[in-house]
């Protein structure tokens, strides 16, 4: 608790800020001003005329909905740690439709597919990949040793969990369902952006090491690394149409490609367009045109850039390389204060158009509140709750490694 003498001089800082702050231009103004003159003549183009539009909630909502929306959407325990080097994490995947279906007579939740991640540097056990089904799940266990992930452990661990229970829950889902119509609304980014860089193990990091990361030895585990790709080829092939909901777009891409450096005033693009997207009336959904990225850092040669799925050669694409490419537009949401990205593979629009594959999202996010009901409730599905991880750690049988900060949360 803060005595009077500390609150009051944190007070009198903060009201300095505030009053520097709003001597100088207005962030909002000023991201406006700056989104009007975005330069997208590079690794971001505009796919629709670049524009800034609200409508209003109740309009948008009413919108005629599609007969059935799918999604599908993870649970996580986040990455465990334990005293002797080993790295846990574990993901369950289940699928929702909205309105409700049935498959065998029980809910489509019944149907799951489970991902346990391990990284031990102690060697324990051979580096593998496992899979097992029964009735009603998926089961994928996976162990990697140091001699295939050195650095960057936690990411890797986590990003593989999720990699290989949710696309790959979603794939299995449209086959046993035969689903060809309607939408599917995946959870979180289209592609684990961040994994297919260190698959790329001939890239530098920005001090000029290499990743020690070496997942591309691995043919079991690059084909799991592939199934955002190929879940997107799945889908087209259906002709369904499939967009992520990044509710977190922490990616600075919009900054660094489309602003000289002086104008890049902001962490990320999340910020930026919570800035340019702020004056939506409260009462409305706040949106861009729809833009497309062809091109990302290349951390090899500084200034240069990668057509990302064309130099991940081992996922063997089905499609032209630029139809994997992100379309992606941004919607904010006075209701819940925050910005959504939403990002669709270009080849969805060879058979859906892309303002209305727009409404259709925009009306499903006005009829949910900051996420589409299919997701929340996918969500609440697949939550692992502090409990249950608790529990998972205890039958371990290994001694958890807890920072202080960490194990004044737990209960164990």
């Amino acid at each position: 608790m803060l005595s009077s003498d500390v609150r009051r001089l944190f007070l009198e800082e903060l009201k300095a800020l505030g009053e520097r702050a709003q001597r100088v231009t207005s962030h909002r103004d000023e991201a406006r001003r700056l989104f009007a003159k975005l330069q997208l003549d590079g690794a971001i183009k505009t796919l629709t005329p670049l524009e800034r539009r609200t409508e209003p909630i109740l309009k948008l909502a009413q919108a005629s909905a599609l007969s059935v929306i799918y999604g599908v959407d993870g649970g996580s325990t986040r990455p465990m740690h334990f005293e002797d080097g080993t790295t846990l994490c574990a993901n369950q995947a289940v699928f929702i439709a909205d309105p409700p279906l049935r498959h065998r007579g029980l809910p489509l939740e019944t149907w799951r597919t489970i991902a346990l991640v391990s990284h031990s540097f102690q060697n324990v056990g051979e580096a593998r990949v496992t899979h097992i089904q029964n009735e009603h799940v998926h089961h994928w266990r996976i162990h990697l040793t140091k001699d295939f992930v050195e650095r960057e452990v936690e990411h890797i661990v986590k990003g593989l969990a999720d990699v290989t229970s949710e696309p790959t829950h979603a794939q299995e889902m449209l086959e046993a369902l035969d689903i060809r119509e309607g939408l599917l609304i995946v959870d979180g980014a289209l592609y684990p952006i961040g994994l297919y860089y260190y698959l790329l193990g001939e890239l530098k990091g920005e001090w000029g090491y290499r990743w020690g990361v070496r997942l591309s030895d691995r043919e079991d585990i690059v084909a799991l690394l592939a199934s955002p790709v190929r879940l997107v080829e799945a889908c087209v092939a259906r002709k369904l149409p499939i967009v992520a909901l990044n509710k977190t777009p922490e990616t600075s891409w919009l900054l660094r490609f489309c602003l000289d450096y002086p104008e890049r005033r902001w962490a990320s693009d999340r910020q930026f367009m919570t800035a340019v997207l702020s004056d939506t009336p409260r009462d409305s959904l706040g949106y861009t045109n729809w833009f497309v990225q062809h091109a990302y850092p290349s951390w090899e040669e500084k200034g240069s850039e990668i057509d990302l799925p064309k130099a991940v050669s081992d996922f063997a694409l089905t499609l032209e390389s630029s139809l994997y490419h992100v379309a992606f537009f941004y919607v904010y949401d006075p209701r819940v204060r925050s910005v959504l990205k939403i990002e669709t593979p270009r080849a969805v629009f060879q058979f859906c158009d892309p303002e209305r594959l727009q409404k259709i999202v925009l009306a499903e996010i006005a009829r949910g509140k900051g996420v589409p009901n299919v997701i929340r409730k996918a969500d609440s599905r697949a939550r692992i709750t502090q409990e249950e991880r608790e529990a998972l750690i205890r039958a371990c049988g290994l001694d958890p490694d807890y920072y202080y900060n960490l194990s004044r949360g737990e209960s164990l």
